[in-house]
C-alpha cells in the first residue's frame, strides 16, 4: 500500500534515520513484545524506550497488540510493528513510500470490519 499521508511518510523516515527506533521497530515485527522486552533486547535504556514506542505508536508505525492485566492489578501493553515492509523510493522527483501491512494486524482488522458491519 502507498503511504500518501505526509505526516506518515515523514514519521516513517525519522524512525528509519533513529538507530533506537529502528531496532524497536525491527525486534517488534515478527513477535509483539513489551516496553520491557524491546529495552532489555535492543540494550535501550527504559525511559528512551517507552518514549520511542509511544513515538512510533503516535506516528502508526506501531500498535498496541494487546493489553494485559496482571493478577495484581499491573496493566501493560504489547506493541507489534504496523508494517512487515518499508520501502522508500525516489519517484519522478518526490518522495514515494509503500508499506505492507503486518499480515496479523490485516487480519485482525478485517475481522474487526466484519464484526462491527453484523
Amino acid at each position: 500500500m502507498r503511504i500518501s499521508s505526509p505526516v506518515m511518510v515523514n514519521g516513517i523516515i525519522q524512525a528509519i534515520s533513529d538507530e533506537y527506533s529502528r531496532k524497536i521497530i525491527l525486534s517488534a515485527t515478527l513477535k509483539p513484545k513489551s516496553v520491557e522486552d524491546l529495552s532489555k533486547e535492543n540494550d535501550i535504556p527504559m525511559s528512551t524506550c517507552y518514549r520511542r514506542v509511544h513515538e512510533l505508536v503516535a506516528a502508526g508505525i506501531m500498535i498496541i497488540d494487546k493489553i494485559i492485566i496482571t493478577p495484581e492489578g499491573k496493566k501493560f501493553e504489547i506493541f507489534r510493528s504496523a508494517f512487515r515492509s518499508i520501502q522508500i523510493n525516489f519517484e519522478a522527483g518526490e518522495l514515494v513510500v509503500e508499506a505492507i501491512p503486518n499480515e496479523d494486524i490485516a487480519e485482525r482488522l478485517a475481522r474487526m470490519w466484519l464484526s462491527m458491519r453484523a
